[in-house]
């Protein structure tokens, strides 16, 4: 079966000569959820970036489905069914919320517009409640909402997301998480940045983790979670030898 994102053999990085992704081979399945996982500057928002296509990629490749998006320009890929949410500058703070939906929406076919938007505010109701507030006023959480609606507005294939939970409360990142294993469940396939280890295990089907740019090690996310390798590679942790009592 064709993977929903591949890449392979992928090296990207700002400058050629010092590569910060090097080699990363993955496969992430249709209906997946996959988490990645790694320390800071092991290179995680630059892979997914270099996927995005807001990085260069020097050597290596990256598809959707069956088709090679390596050189398709960045704005374009929204159009192959990839959408991408920055961890910041994901809305336009002086805009309404319905004006961020709105120039989301001009990809799409005029008369498809207002129904795309109506189906969005019918999944994110705390956008629909305000729609003409100022995006710059709305909470943390309501902010990554909008970021997320903006991505789904062309139904995409798969969803990238880059460090979604940043700054937010321990509340408040439940409630972003549970939205989008609510949207993982229905059908779109999701990539996702974290440093919050215990709660992007907790919704992820699978994890990786990158260490140095290097993909170095992966595994079903409910086995990852107590997994002392894990701790090794994320925190740096050494594991200890037993001790033999003479």
């Amino acid at each position: 079966m064709t993977a929903a994102l591949s890449t392979r053999a992928l090296v990207a990085g700002y400058e050629r000569d010092l590569p910060i992704v090097r080699g990363v081979d993955l496969d992430v399945k249709q209906g997946e959820l996959v988490v990645v996982l790694g320390p800071n500057g092991a290179g995680k928002s630059t892979f997914v970036k270099a996927i995005a296509g807001l990085v260069p990629i020097h050597s290596g490749a990256t598809a959707l489905g069956s088709l090679d998006i390596t050189a398709v320009p960045a704005h374009q890929k929204i159009r192959h069914g990839l959408a991408f949410v920055p961890q910041t500058e994901n809305i336009f703070g002086t805009m309404s919320i319905n004006d961020n939906l709105l120039l989301a929406a001009n990809i799409l076919p005029r008369e498809k517009r207002a129904r795309r938007i109506a189906e969005l505010y019918a999944m994110f109701p705390d956008l629909a409640a305000r729609p003409s507030l100022r995006a710059g006023q709305l909470s943390g959480g309501q902010r990554q909402m909008l970021a997320v609606a903006r991505a789904l507005i062309v139904e995409p294939s798969v969803l990238i997301l880059d460090e979604p939970s940043a700054g937010l409360s321990p509340k408040i990142v439940a409630d972003v998480f549970a939205r989008l294993k609510e949207i993982n469940a229905n059908g779109v396939t999701i990539v996702l940045v974290e440093q919050n280890v215990k709660a992007a295990l907790a919704i992820a089907d699978r994890a990786v983790i990158l260490v140095e740019g290097r993909l170095r090690h992966e595994g079903p996310a409910a086995t990852l979670a107590d997994d002392p390798i894990v701790a090794e590679l994320y925190l740096g942790a050494r594991r200890e030898p037993k001790t033999v009592t003479p």
